[in-house]
């Protein structure tokens, strides 16, 4: 029995050891699980930190985005108030073009009138002397006693054609077609006889023959002449309508719109205003077409 006794405390003495081994290395285990478990909940609440960083510049980048979007919103109302306000302000121009235009014509008119006039007497010696029959020169009666004075013998290079010949040769020619011909002949006209009634007609005609060759730039310039040079000549009311369809022909509305208007403000009761009207109410239906959505 007592050597049973022995044993047993001999075995527990033996084993005593080993369990307290196997125990030391449980709790080591442990504590480098724990150890482990708190460098990983390190790392990930380093990753938190980061992304609320990210998350909060995010944020400040929405918020910018925001009030950039507000400005813009701003900014287009803005736009589409200015866009909407244009054709009032294109309104307000073609007004104060149309009012400096009338200013001008009446200056020119003003300078036209304040032209010194010559004298009577002038104005019949610098008149051609008028044609004999049959292409003779007239005989001017001499005083008796005195011997006739020696007959003069005409210049080759000077035109022994009425006024009124040329005049006709070049509106012939006009309605035949040589508009370079007919613009060479009204030229000559205008050369030799400045102070004729039809002055002022074969300016138009010019202006006329280089619209029938749509030589448009080169019309409005001899229509100008005609407006500033001859203000009271009976072809202005034409001389204006025609601006206005050479304007038109070169794509410039506004131009051709502020003539047409003149024309009818001048002129209220030529066949001229009629047409002209007629042409506003056409540009004006086009403008209101195109800014119909």
């Amino acid at each position: 029995m007592r050597r049973t006794g022995t044993v047993l405390l001999a075995l527990v003495l033996a084993c005593g050891p080993a369990a307290a081994g196997q125990s030391k290395k449980a709790y080591e285990l442990i504590y480098e699980d724990v150890q482990l478990l708190k460098q990983q909940l390190l790392k990930v609440e380093d990753k938190l930190s980061a992304a609320a960083a990210d998350i909060l510049a995010l944020t400040l980048q929405v918020r910018d985005l925001q009030s950039l979007l507000k400005l813009l919103q701003a900014d287009q109302a803005g736009l589409k108030q200015g866009v909407q306000s244009l054709p009032a302000l294109n309104q307000v121009v073609l007004d104060r073009l149309e009012t400096i235009a009338q200013q001008l014509a009446r200056l020119a008119e003003d300078v036209i009138a304040s032209r010194p006039q010559p004298p009577a007497g002038e104005a019949e010696a610098s008149a051609p002397a008028p044609s004999s029959p049959r292409g003779k020169p007239r005989e001017t009666p001499t005083p008796q006693g005195q011997a006739p004075a020696p007959e003069t013998i005409p210049d080759p290079g000077a035109s022994t054609q009425a006024p009124k010949e040329i005049y006709d040769m070049a509106y012939a020619d006009y309605l035949k077609g040589n508009y370079s011909l007919a613009v060479d002949s009204f030229r000559i006209y205008r050369e030799q006889f400045p102070s004729s009634p039809l002055a002022d007609n074969a300016l138009y005609w010019i202006g006329e023959c280089f619209y029938s060759q749509r030589k448009f730039e080169e019309a409005i310039e001899q229509f100008n002449l005609l407006l500033f040079d001859h203000p009271q000549g009976d072809k202005v009311p034409a001389a204006y309508l025609k601006k206005g369809l050479c304007f038109l022909e070169l794509g410039k509305k506004d131009e051709a719109l502020s003539v047409f208007k003149l024309l009818i403000t001048k002129y209220p009761g030529e066949d001229e205003t009629k047409i002209a009207q007629q042409k506003v109410k056409e540009i004006l239906g086009q403008h209101e077409g195109h800014q119909q959505p």
